[in-house]
């Protein structure tokens, strides 16, 4: 019974410290919430670069000596 009774103290005392939340911890996941969604809105923005790239035509390559090459 002495140590069902000195279990139920000690649980009582340690249960308000594991209760708190660390305030560096919050502000460490608002951190990293924050630089995912940054991360997720730079990706998308490059694949709708891609896709608008993508439909263009390739550049021609211009020879600039062409006519004088051909000329012969």
């Amino acid at each position: 019974m002495r140590v069902l009774a000195i279990a139920a103290i000690v649980t009582s005392l340690a249960a308000p410290a594991f209760a708190e939340e660390d305030p560096s911890k919050a502000e460490q996941y608002r951190f990293q919430e924050q630089k995912k969604k940054e991360s997720e809105e730079s990706e998308r923005a490059y694949k709708e670069t891609l896709k608008r790239t993508s439909r263009e035509q390739p550049a021609k390559k211009t020879d600039s000596w062409d006519p004088w090459r051909n000329s012969r």
